[in-house]
């Protein structure tokens, strides 16, 4: 996770049937997506060497963002709202926003619930205006 506040992690689940390919692509249309918007960068986060014995690659791994939101709240907010987007795509999807250490998932309730969630989790992130 990072520690600079400025940067988002993501962290994407998907349901455990999907292949490794589909995972990747999902990952990467999410990345250009959030590319789109007032972001310093949107990276990947490497998956580090498969273990020895192992089958194949960390699907876990294929799902994890880093996304450079500087101190900006309106473009934090444009980012959870693309994410909780492609989260409500599937019922089989699910997002894992971690900013300072405080996580927000995006998944399994309902859409009124899910905006309450993330009304409370954006209030704790809102930055103070300028004096």
């Amino acid at each position: 996770m990072p520690e600079d506040p400025g940067q988002l992690s993501v962290s994407l689940k998907v349901d455990d049937d999907i292949g490794q390919l589909e995972y990747e692509e999902l990952t990467a249309a999410l990345q250009r997506e959030l590319l789109q918007l007032d972001v310093s960068a949107v990276d990947r986060v490497p998956a580090g060497p498969v273990p020895a014995g192992a089958r194949g690659v960390d699907l876990a791994a294929l799902g994890e963002l880093i996304v450079s939101i500087g101190q900006s709240a309106p473009v934090l907010g444009q980012v959870v709202e693309v994410i909780r987007a492609w989260a409500s795509r599937s019922p089989k999807r699910t997002a894992t926003l971690t900013l300072g250490g405080d996580t927000l998932e995006l998944s399994g309730l309902s859409e009124r619930d899910q905006r309450a969630v993330i009304r409370d989790w954006m209030a704790r992130h809102a930055k103070p205006e300028p004096a």
